[in-house]
């Protein structure tokens, strides 16, 4: 079996931050109703209980939550082993409570847990440095950023393809790609990437977020996007890049994982 977990969930009138390990899985804004599944075996770096974090936030440009927000999900397992991803089992199952106070809520955060065995363990963010100890995380961030920036807008995908290895690499293990998918995800990527982005830097907006039990950090917009925003030149369409950053022991620059 290749054990395969996703959060399934609807939520209706919020903006939801979902966390696993307190590892950003998805942040969107939802002013209507929405139900997706979303896999999480990326953040999950080895088998075990793992930490689940629901964050309920008010629409964008609102400051409290809608008397018609509602939010569900659950945890299943399903098992990758075979040609079809078959649903195996619901760990556990996460509501929302209703609001009987009569009193517009700012934000609302639930929390829950469930236990993997997965059959590898992930070389990750547990033995990077703690970043909340890092004076000058911002300006760390914003050289990581900028570098990116420089590395895509030049055309440098050779570069950008080595950057990003540690993260492909931990992606293909937990998703049970093959040396040959891994390597078609990779070019897929240079190939988009190479078809008229360019990188929109970032700007004193862009709000730094930790994420990792501090291990982890990244930029988001006013809209709580990745910052990493790319606009193609020719059409117009925009992609946002999710990527994660992480300090090693002695090292002096940001790396993506």
């Amino acid at each position: 079996m290749k054990p395969y977990y996703v959060i399934d969930f609807i939520a209706t009138k919020c903006f939801i931050d979902i966390r696993v390990n307190d590892v950003s899985i998805l942040c969107l804004n939802i002013d209507g109703t929405l139900s997706s599944v979303f896999p999480v075996n990326s953040a999950i770096v080895e088998s075990g209980k793992q930490q689940v974090s629901y964050n309920i936030l008010p629409l964008l440009e609102e400051t409290t939550l809608s008397d018609k927000v509602s939010f569900t999900a659950s945890v299943w397992l399903y098992d990758a082993s075979g040609d079809l991803i078959e649903k195996k089992e619901e760990l556990n199952k996460f509501e929302m409570p209703k609001n009987k106070t009569g009193i517009p809520l700012p934000k609302y955060k639930g929390e829950d847990f469930f236990y993997a065995e997965v059959p590898y363990i992930l070389n990750a963010w547990q033995n990077s440095l703690d970043l909340s100890e890092i004076e000058n995380l911002r300006e760390l961030v914003d050289l990581a950023y900028k570098k990116i920036e420089d590395i895509i807008n030049t055309g440098n995908y050779e570069k950008l393809s080595e950057l990003i290895q540690k993260r492909e690499k931990n992606i293909a293990t937990s998703l049970y790609l093959s040396e040959k998918e891994k390597n078609q995800r990779l070019k897929m990527f240079i190939e988009i990437v190479n078809m008229g982005f360019k990188v929109i830097p970032v700007t004193e907006k862009d709000t730094m977020i930790i994420y990792g039990h501090d291990k982890l950090v990244m930029l988001k917009n006013e809209e709580g996007k990745s910052a990493l925003l790319l606009m193609n030149e020719n059409t117009g369409e925009e992609l946002n890049l999710e990527f994660q950053f992480h300090l090693e022991n002695e090292k002096d620059e940001l790396t993506i994982i």
